[in-house]
């Protein structure tokens, strides 16, 4: 009986213990000493999307525990278990730690690398990220709930140096030395274990850099899955788990790399990381411009490769790749990192691992749902060095920073009032989806998008679109035969100008000599202006060119000379039609030029993301460059507003787009921090309708909402967003 309850008391104490939170309880919410680290994260949004995946991938198994990969359910590989055991000591999960550090030490890594694949497809000999990655997750977990963890990692340490290392290079696993990997070069990993175990790390981190580079694209930054040791040239390596049938190039291993530098740069500062992403981080803002826009796969000169098999958006990519931008604060730098942090926000696993990607069980498969989680992690602030937390300070995460739809100042003008135009052109509008799926725009859609400040006059709007659905045959069956039961609902938003009162109606400007446009605007996120048209018969098939972003107004003169099925736009990029346009039924440019019925900005984001505008002036030009009167294409004279002795530029009043007052979440509560007392505020639901009114009282306003969710708060004018959980 005395050993009965004797059992009954250790069981139970070592449930106390198991259940207890650990010395950095999640979140940890600690600003990385280098990189920017997200300020404005959701980290409710991390802890569904390990929800999720737990309930797909993570399979308990009594004592021990496999993350479910590469597809299937019946087998998994040490890689799958290293990131489950990252993943697990960040989230404070001992119990599920302890599970999969079982499998690990059972199945060949007792001391030592796991054999990289179990269950019913077996593969011995070691993959060395999973080795780097589990070792250090045993440090993380020593510093998180102590115990004999830092021994287990000092012994796996070491290990590793005398396996998966041979004369400081990095080989594929302890039974394989044929070519380099890139995304092995765990560069932080290896600072780490010179700092925990001592030994030649450094040696490894010099040479990592001295093949990292040699493998690097000079254009693209790109390297390849596997590269040759002494040409440093692509190569394919028949002998890996996941072997290409393309050309070799920047797929799912080499994804990776930009990841694996971002994190030697936000734990350590390492230049040298920074560098790499540097090259990344030139060629992708401008190429893809938002996270979203980054493809599943490229050459490594940065040619995407448009195949069915890698036309899409996946979090391996868009987080991997992305991710070179957080190594950077710039402007542009930071706008990219919000991107990659909706992309991988709007981006779920599956519900169940069996049948994943079938019918309703829609989402991201084992790779890129379990990367989702550690990018999300490592950039809201939530994956510190534990062993060591010298530069990580405790913020508070401010949802009220992130780009938010907000009116703009100055007097809104009438909707089709002749009499006032931006550059003699008049009739305009803004247009937004209202389908429900999160996007908000401000001007209201179907109200004009013509503000007045001082005397002049300028288009401008703010928007944040939902993201797009994933198209799949089925779904669009579905939508052909029975269109009220459609899922393939795809937002949009954006302002829009037509040159006649009838919208429908084209003007023939290869008749007027139109030979370009110049427009002056200035820009943020990723705004594709369009040349609307009778020739096109599809709305959003239009020909049209990505906005480089500017935070002052630009003029930039875009050539309208017909080319296939657009213009040729500007020395970088023509006006063309988007990749999903059916080019046996677009009609040509010499088509179009004569049948043009104005322009529309609109901003484009797959998995939903901001953008603003604000147009200044539109003047269409002939072959001299010379301004063509506007009254020729519109028909009617639209006044000149006067700014004093000087019309045009000098007298324009500058004004941010951006909230001045605060919106925040406290509980069951918004919160509304540094409004004009006085001033009204209204909050709406995301269906529009409106659940509280009043004045603001005082420097903070609490409004006691009766659900959670996502709310919009209009203030001072301004449209805020925010979440009640």
């Amino acid at each position: 009986m005395k050993n009965f309850f004797k059992a009954t008391v250790c069981v139970a104490a070592l449930a106390a213990t198991s259940a207890m939170a650990g010395s950095f309880p999640f979140p940890q919410n600690m600003k990385s000493p280098h990189g920017y680290t997200i300020p404005f994260a959701d980290t409710q949004v991390i802890k569904d999307h390990f929800n999720l995946w737990k309930q797909a991938w993570y399979q308990d198994k009594g004592n021990e525990a496999w993350v479910l990969a590469p597809e299937g359910t019946c087998s998994t590989v040490s890689e799958a278990i290293a990131y489950g055991m990252l993943i697990t000591v960040y989230m404070d999960e001992q119990s599920m730690f302890d599970k999969l550090y079982a499998t690990w030490k059972n199945n060949g890594g007792n001391g030592a690398g796991m054999n990289w694949r179990i269950g019913c497809d077996v593969g011995s000999g070691s993959a060395s990220d999973a080795d780097f990655d589990a070792a250090l997750a045993l440090v993380m977990a020593s510093k998180q709930w102590g115990g004999s963890y830092l021994n287990d990692a000092k012994t796996l340490i070491s290990w590793i140096a005398s396996n998966d290392i041979s004369g400081n290079k990095i080989m594929p696993g302890n039974q394989w030395g044929d070519y380099f990997n890139p995304s092995y070069a765990t560069t932080a990993n290896f600072a780490l274990f010179q700092k925990v175990a001592g030994g030649s790390w450094n040696n490894v981190i010099s040479q990592a850099y001295t093949d990292l580079n040699a493998c690097q694209n000079s254009t693209s930054g790109l390297v390849s899955d596997w590269c040759d040791w002494n040409s440093h040239k692509p190569v394919k390596n028949s002998k890996a788990a996941v072997a290409q049938d393309e050309d070799p190039g920047f797929f799912d291993d080499a994804a990776r790399t930009p990841w694996r530098m971002a994190w030697a740069y936000y734990w350590y500062g390492d230049t040298k990381a920074q560098a790499f992403n540097k090259k990344i981080n030139d060629w992708m803002i401008p190429t893809a411009r938002t996270a979203s826009g980054i493809n599943s796969g490229y050459f490594p000169s940065g040619q995407a490769v448009t195949s069915e098999k890698r036309n899409f958006v996946s979090s391996t990519f868009s987080g991997g790749m992305g991710m070179a931008a957080s190594s950077f604060d710039d402007a542009a730098s930071k706008d990219f990192m919000e991107s990659v942090y909706k992309t991988l926000s709007n981006l779920k696993s599956c519900k169940t691992a069996s049948g994943c990607g079938e019918g309703s069980n829609a989402g991201e498969k084992y790779y890129p749902s379990t990367l989702n989680i550690l990018y999300l992690l490592l950039i809201t602030g939530n994956m510190p060095n534990f062993y060591d937390m010298t530069g990580f300070t405790q913020f508070t995460p401010d949802p009220s920073l992130a780009s938010g739809v907000s009116t703009a100042e100055g007097v809104q003008q009438a909707s089709r009032d002749s009499t006032v135009g931006v550059s003699g052109f008049w009739n305009w509008g803004a247009y937004h989806d209202k389908l429900g799926i999160g996007t908000v725009m401000s001007p209201d859609s179907g109200t004009s998008p013509l503000y007045k400040t001082g005397c002049e006059i300028t288009a401008e709007a703010t928007m944040e679109i939902g993201p797009e659905p994933q198209w799949t045959q089925a779904k669009a069956d579905v939508c052909k035969n029975t269109p009220a039961q459609c899922e393939l609902k795809y937002p949009s938003a954006g302002i829009a100008m037509s040159f006649l009162s009838n919208d429908k109606k084209g003007v023939d400007l290869y008749a007027l000599n139109v030979k370009y446009v110049r427009v002056t605007a200035k820009t943020k996120g990723p705004i594709r202006m369009a040349i609307l048209n009778e020739a096109t018969a599809e709305a959003g098939a239009e020909p049209g060119i990505y906005v480089d972003p500017t935070d002052d107004y630009t003029a930039v003169t875009y050539d309208l000379t017909p080319d296939q099925f657009g213009f040729k736009g500007t020395n970088s990029q023509s006006i063309d039609i988007l990749d999903w346009v059916n080019v046996s039924t677009a009609p040509s440019g010499e088509d179009i030029i004569k049948v043009v019925k104005g322009l529309k900005w609109e901003v484009k984001d797959a998995k939903g993301g901001f953008g603003s505008v604000s147009i200044k002036a539109i003047e269409f030009l002939d072959a001299n460059k010379q301004v063509i009167d506007p009254v020729k294409i519109t028909g009617i004279t639209v006044p000149a507003a006067q700014c004093g002795t000087n019309p045009g530029t000098d007298a324009f009043v500058f004004r941010s787009l951006a909230p001045s007052a605060k919106v925040i979440a406290s509980g069951s509560q918004i919160q509304v921090l540094g409004a004009k007392v006085g001033s009204d505020y209204a909050v709406f639901n995301m269906q529009g309708k409106v659940v509280k009114a009043g004045k603001i009282s005082g420097a903070t306003q609490g409004i006691s909402v009766a659900n959670r969710g996502t709310f919009l708060v209009r203030v001072d004018g301004k449209i805020h967003s925010v979440t009640v959980k």
